[in-house]
């Protein structure tokens, strides 16, 4: 009976050692092959994955491949403003949503969770309908406009799920005691507030560069005109045979980038729990 008790234990120590490794191999041996291919000379070939030899001209072909310089900073141009504008909206509509009554905030929670749970297709295809609708008074509505409309609508929602648990989070006395001591409500707001957000604005923004940056099916029904992103650019270049190992060394790079602030953080945050505990 005992054997059998340790049997059951084994197996189970076992099955959750496998869950995970496989959970882990799923989430990093992609980032791992792109990594490697970024540094593999026959990145290009028909059998990417052989090992030709180390080289860094697939990260200068960034720069040298025009199609794909192009692409990579239109992403960065839609990203960067998007995730400005859709922090600054997410911080003043979590302000807002944090105002009313428990019932209406519980409203305004369920109505942010709609466009996250909400097929990324049926608002790409959506928004795409919405800016069709002015094509007879803009014929060159497609672009950068639209990409940039459409990143912000649907990077909004993350920014105030980020922002509004610490919101309520706050003590509300912060705020009236800035105001008693005759502080105006805006500046008691930026100078008080704000700043007591500043970890949860972070980490909302962070989410919606990572979500802008690397979409795909939003971003495919918006472009026009010439003006498409870097995961689109991908997606053409391989149905038309011309993909670029220069994507993978991109690819590497924004991985690098987050590794480095993801760390950056990391200490920083330990360096502050340290201090606190030295002031305890």
């Amino acid at each position: 009976m005992i054997e059998q008790h340790q049997w059951k234990r084994v197996l189970v120590n076992v099955f959750k050692v496998m869950f995970v490794c496989l959970v882990l191999s799923s989430m990093y041996i992609p980032v791992f092959i792109i990594i490697y291919q970024s540094f593999n000379s026959t990145a290009n070939s028909i059998t990417p994955l052989a090992w030709g030899g180390f080289t860094l001209d697939n990260f200068a072909e960034i720069f040298t491949n025009r199609h794909l310089y192009t692409s990579i900073l239109d992403s960065l141009l839609v990203s960067f403003w998007a995730t400005f504008i859709a922090t600054i909206v997410g911080l003043f509509s979590s302000i807002g949503i944090n105002a009313l009554n428990k019932k209406a905030r519980k409203a305004m929670d369920f109505l942010n969770e709609i466009p996250m749970l909400n097929s990324e297709i049926v608002t790409g295809i959506s928004i795409m309908i919405i800016f069709s609708l002015l094509k007879p008074i803009f014929p060159n509505v497609f672009g950068f406009w639209t990409m940039f409309v459409a990143h912000v609508f649907f990077t909004i929602p993350y920014v105030i799920m980020m922002i509004l648990p610490k919101l309520e989070q706050t003590d509300e006395s912060l705020y009236e005691a800035a105001r008693d001591l005759g502080c105006p409500p805006f500046k008691a707001l930026m100078k008080v507030i704000i700043p007591s957000l500043s970890t949860a604005i972070l980490t909302g923004a962070l989410i919606a560069f990572t979500l802008s940056i690397d979409d795909f099916v939003i971003s495919f029904y918006t472009q026009g005109n010439g003006f498409s992103n870097f995961s689109n650019y991908v997606y053409s270049a391989y149905t038309k045979k011309n993909f670029s190992a220069g994507s993978y060394a991109f690819n590497a790079l924004l991985t690098f980038v987050t590794l480095a602030v993801v760390f950056f953080f990391s200490m920083r945050s330990n360096r502050k729990a340290k201090k606190g505990l030295i002031r305890k």
